[in-house]
């Protein structure tokens, strides 16, 4: 009979450390889902002030657009530019770069006709551009 007792004993004890384990290992699972739970709650917390503060920052710099008079684009004030090619070189450029020692009539011709080519092509650019349906 003191084999018996002895081995419900040894049974008994063998299943509270048994019991006992498992409560332990579910409790550690349980603190490393609330640990990655609290992780997921930081990391949204940082998504949520970044977006605060970009939406702060977005306000700031509107506000201080229109403290300085800015306003958004208009697309019908749009200026369009155009840019120009340096026109080919005429017999008179050609002489002026030749010999710039040249008396100043030359030179006076040369340019002279520089800025008639230059005239001869954004006249031939702007009427090609309202010829297309663009602004000039």
């Amino acid at each position: 009979m003191a084999a018996t007792v002895l081995a419900a004993l040894a049974l008994s004890l063998m299943l509270f450390y048994a019991v006992g384990s498992a409560v332990a290992a579910r409790n550690g699972y349980s603190a490393m889902a609330l640990r990655r739970e609290i992780e997921d709650l930081r990391a949204q917390n940082a998504l949520l002030r970044y977006q605060i503060n970009l939406t702060e920052s977005n306000q700031r710099i509107q506000e201080a657009a229109v403290r300085m008079g800015l306003r958004p684009a208009d697309p019908v004030q749009e200026v369009d530019y155009v840019f120009l090619p340096y026109p080919e070189r005429g017999a008179a450029t050609a002489l002026a770069a030749a010999d710039p020692t040249r008396a100043s009539g030359g030179l006076a011709a040369a340019l002279s006709e520089l800025a008639e080519e230059v005239t001869i092509s954004a006249r031939t650019r702007a009427e090609a551009s309202t010829d297309q349906g663009h602004r000039p």
